[in-house]
């Protein structure tokens, strides 16, 4: 199933609550089944703060109907930081 999710400039998530989020619950983030719903959201956003530079991504859900992107992302990040965490403690 596809949903669409709002990403702004600095690759943070819009949540339920309209704040923004880095993503890692997936639980909380904004999304919805209909691209016109994402795009209403986004130009009340873009109301509120005209230099709000946001897109609509679309991507899969899983069978909780939560954005599968953002839990693949997660651990890619958690990863990440696991193996620049082992790197600087190697050259200590």
């Amino acid at each position: 199933m596809k949903i669409y999710i709002i990403k702004n400039h600095d690759k943070r998530i819009l949540g339920k609550d309209l704040e923004w989020l880095d993503g890692t619950d997936a639980a909380l983030v904004f999304h919805t089944e209909h691209r016109d719903i994402a795009l209403n959201q986004l130009i009340e956003l873009n109301a509120k703060d005209i230099n709000l530079r946001a897109q609509i991504i679309e991507c899969q859900a899983d069978k909780k109907g939560r954005p599968i992107m953002l839990l693949e992302s997660a651990a890619a990040s958690a990863s990440n930081s696991a193996s620049a965490n082992n790197i600087q403690t190697d050259a200590a």
